[in-house]
């Protein structure tokens, strides 16, 4: 099954959500699942984070992720895979405001 977990993203909790997001990538099952680790800079553009799934560790707040590839077509990408785990947080994150006016 292919897994893509979503992380960083342009909220002010950036850091937060890439300590998250490694997190869920030091701990997913590597034998159930074709992990992809995207990556989403300050400014809203994607990358793949390419260091070897088995390596990677969580990261602490504000330490900066290097080993990065820029992903030119994102919608190709996510429909490639059979799950997306999103963790982001904030603004565009879990606190997304869901509201309608009447």
């Amino acid at each position: 099954m292919k897994l893509a977990v979503i992380f960083g993203g342009t909220s002010t909790e950036h850091d937060v959500s890439v300590v998250s997001g490694t997190s869920v990538l030091k701990n997913l099952d590597k034998t159930k699942y074709e992990i992809l680790p995207l990556y989403i800079d300050r400014e809203g553009k994607w990358y793949e984070y390419t260091k070897d799934v088995d390596k990677i560790a969580v990261l602490p707040i504000g330490e900066e992720i290097k080993e990065l590839k820029k992903v030119d077509n994102i919608i190709e990408v996510l429909k490639a895979q059979d799950v997306l785990f999103p963790v982001l947080h904030g603004l565009n994150g879990e606190d997304r405001n869901n509201t309608r006016t009447i």
